[in-house]
């Protein structure tokens, strides 16, 4: 009989010692009940966005043996068939191009700006063509003459931000070109100040927009000469200040678009 009770008592005492069983802590927590007292639906997946698009590239004019081209969503149309067309601008509103034409015929290289315009065998001319190659007719014949009286080349063209004006260089002296204005309303030209570099600040959005940055070759009083930028107003009658040195025309440029226009 005490044989009995001990087998009994070790096997009770066996069992208090056994580690409690992990099923309770391995059975899934039931799910939260909504207000309704039925089961919350599981979380949507977040939703998915639409790729950004992509903005279309710029139109883009160019010269190719001695023709203009545009080039818009990958499809180039040709302008003009002269093979003595070169240097295009396209207006502001995208609608039509604004050329030179070689008078001495595409085999001759541009004018230096510090050459003399010839006639012979033609004068260059300002051209203008609608971007379909419809309407292209003359704007501006050049001219023989010395200094600001010459016209050809026609280069660095830049409009104004309203595509009333357009801004354009050639040759002029020994030592520095011309700047000139041709107001495409009126169809008149006229000489504005000597220059070597333009750059119209027509994507300004502020105080600066369309006035122009003029690099001029100066002389110092006492002998010597520099080559510094210089603002004016959009007339090209106003001479604002002085901008200063800049190793590179790149270098100007750069500045007007990440300094003096970024306000």
């Amino acid at each position: 009989m005490r044989l009995c009770f001990s087998v009994i008592s070790f096997a009770l005492l066996s069992l208090s010692l056994l580690p409690p069983t992990p099923a309770a802590a391995q059975a899934p927590a039931p799910a939260a009940a909504s207000p309704s007292g039925s089961a919350a639906a599981p979380a949507a997946p977040p939703a998915a966005h639409p790729p950004t698009p992509t903005a279309p590239a710029a139109p883009r004019v160019y010269s190719d043996a001695g023709n203009i081209f545009i080039e818009r969503d990958g499809v180039k149309t040709q302008l003009t068939k002269s093979e003595q067309d070169i240097r295009p601008a396209l207006s502001p509103d995208g609608s039509y191009v604004v050329y030179t034409r070689q008078g001495r015929g595409r085999s001759v290289p541009g004018y230096d700006l510090g050459q003399s315009c010839v006639d012979t065998p033609r004068p260059d001319e300002l051209r203008r063509v609608n971007v379909d190659g419809t309407g292209d007719k003359l704007l501006l014949k050049g001219r023989k003459g010395a200094g600001e009286a010459q016209l050809c080349d026609f280069r660095s063209k830049q409009f104004s931000s309203d595509g009333t004006r357009l801004y354009f260089l050639t040759p002029g002296w020994a030592t520095s070109g011309a700047l000139h204005v041709f107001d495409l309303r009126t169809h008149e030209e006229h000489f504005l100040v000597p220059a070597t570099d333009l750059l119209v600040l027509n994507f300004c959005a502020n105080r600066y927009k369309d006035d122009l940055v003029v690099q001029s070759h100066r002389y110092l009083v006492f002998g010597g000469s520099y080559d510094w930028y210089w603002l004016y107003d959009s007339s090209g009658r106003k001479e604002l200040g002085a901008v200063g040195y800049f190793r590179s025309p790149g270098a100007m440029r750069k500045a007007a678009h990440q300094q003096w226009c970024a306000e």
